[in-house]
C-alpha cells in the first residue's frame, strides 16, 4: 500500500510538472511581436528605392539571444518585418547605384531626416553605396509601425 501511495505520488508530480511546463511554452510562442513596414525613398525624384537591403540590428544582443533580422525593398520601395521583437535597434539601410550621379547624397558624411542618423558614400565593385545608420530605434510590443525613410542627406552639421 505504501509502495502504491509512493507511485501515485510521483506521477502526480511528473503530470504537475508537464503541464506547468507546456503552460510555459505555450505563453513564450504568444509572445507579443510587432510589425515594422513602410517605403524607402528619394525625396529629390519622388521615386521609391528598390534592391534597398535593411538590416535591424539588435543594440541588445548577447550570446544567448540576437534579434537581428534583414530585408530587401521590393520593386515599390516597400519592406516589411514581421514579427519582430519588441527592444531597441540600429537601422542598417544600404543602398546601391551604378552611377555617381544616380546617389541621392553628394556629400561623403551626412545624415537624413531622422534623429541619431548618419550617413556615409562608399565605392565597392564599381558600385556607390549609400550607407544609412539610425541608433536607438524603439520597437515595442503589439505595435504595427509604418514608416518611411527619405535617401536625401543633409550635412552633418547643419540643421
Amino acid at each position: 500500500m505504501r509502495k502504491f501511495q509512493l507511485m501515485s505520488f510521483f506521477v502526480l508530480a511528473i503530470s504537475i510538472f508537464s503541464i506547468i511546463v507546456s503552460a510555459q511554452d505555450l505563453n513564450q510562442k504568444k509572445e507579443k511581436v510587432a510589425v515594422l513596414k513602410g517605403k524607402i525613398m528619394r525625396s529629390d525624384t519622388k521615386e521609391p528605392v528598390s534592391n534597398v537591403k535593411i538590416l535591424l540590428i539588435d543594440e541588445n544582443k548577447s550570446e544567448k539571444q540576437d534579434n537581428s533580422v534583414q530585408t530587401e525593398t521590393d520593386k515599390t520601395g516597400g519592406f516589411l518585418f514581421n514579427e519582430l521583437k519588441a527592444g531597441k535597434y540600429t537601422i542598417s539601410i544600404r543602398a546601391y547605384f551604378d552611377n555617381e550621379e544616380d546617389v541621392p547624397c553628394r556629400l561623403l558624411l551626412g545624415k537624413i531626416d531622422e534623429p541619431n542618423s548618419q550617413l556615409l558614400i562608399l565605392t565597392e565593385k564599381n558600385q556607390k553605396i549609400e550607407q544609412i545608420f539610425i541608433k536607438g530605434f524603439s520597437v515595442k510590443a503589439g505595435k504595427e509601425i509604418n514608416k518611411e525613410f527619405d535617401l536625401v542627406c543633409k550635412s552633418l552639421f547643419g540643421k
